[in-house]
């Protein structure tokens, strides 16, 4: 356990609430009075840092905005003491081509539909599934690329994303990293999704370079994740939690796991329970 919690990062999906849903009470109190104490509260996603993103506390209801965020994975750093986003290189298109190019016999055997993101590219082949899902979360229709490889690398992007079911997600990682482990990286963010983007870049990255930027120090920082693109961050805090329906793996290297679910408000009750009750906050 962290004696003086100085900042808390939590991953949304899956972690904080369920894709494109509110965010429980229980937790939004816990953060306020976090919050009221002192404690930085940031969000850490493979989300773009967009509008979206940097009007998540609004979106949410809540009476503070964040007071950082972790964007792509780690790929984008924001908070509120220095303003600008900190952000990786785009992917050029050429790469992007040469990589797509080379999934494409997967890709049209499996009919995995797959999307760039970051950068403005909204484009996407066979428009389907998570991803028909995804699009309408976010407010906007994809550009449907299928069969186009010229057309879906127009513009460059932070990262592709390839989603199928887990039974095909273990050719997926084969095929990325038989040819391109010394450039790009494949990370789990929900079963049946590889995310591929650079080499290097983790939450954990993320989150090192945020807490270097304001003089604190790991030890004191909690963090909160479900899944295997969340294991870096909770590993680089002083003490990294689990959700109670995470992925096993992340399981295994959290400090601790939550007694309730996701959706049960997992975050905010772990948090009542183990630092506001017992510390008297009101």
């Amino acid at each position: 356990m962290i004696e003086n919690i100085k900042a808390l990062a939590a991953d949304i999906d899956m972690t904080l609430t369920f894709k494109g849903a509110d965010l429980p009470q229980v937790t939004k109190d816990a953060f306020h009075i976090l919050h009221e104490h002192g404690v930085l509260i940031g969000l850490a996603t493979g989300r773009e840092m967009d509008q979206r993103l940097l009007k998540q506390a609004e979106t949410w209801n809540m009476p503070e905005p964040f007071d950082f965020l972790i964007g792509m994975n780690g790929g984008q750093v924001w908070d509120r003491f220095h303003e600008e986003i900190w952000s990786i290189d785009l992917i050029d298109r050429e790469k992007l081509k040469e990589l797509i190019e080379y999934m494409l016999p997967l890709i049209d055997e499996y009919q995995i539909s797959l999307n760039a993101e970051g950068g403005g590219n909204h484009n996407a082949m066979n428009i389907q599934g998570e991803l028909l899902e995804s699009s309408r979360r976010h407010g906007f229709m994809f550009e449907d690329k299928t069969g186009d490889v010229d057309g879906f690398c127009e513009k460059p992007a932070y990262k592709l994303l390839f989603r199928t079911t887990p039974e095909i997600e273990p050719l997926v990682r084969k095929r990325v990293m038989e040819k391109f482990s010394d450039i790009y990286q494949v990370v789990g963010t929900f079963p049946g999704t590889v995310e591929v983007l650079e080499k290097g870049i983790t939450k954990g990255t993320g989150l090192k370079r945020f807490a270097a930027q304001n003089a604190i120090d790991l030890k004191d920082i909690i963090t909160f994740g479900d899944n295997e693109n969340d294991n870096p961050m909770l590993e680089a805090s002083g003490w990294g939690v689990c959700l109670a329906d995470g992925q096993p793996l992340t399981k295994a290297i959290a400090d601790d796991i939550t007694e309730y679910k996701c959706l049960e408000g997992g975050v905010g009750r772990y948090l009542f329970e183990h630092y506001i009750i017992p510390k008297g906050w009101k």
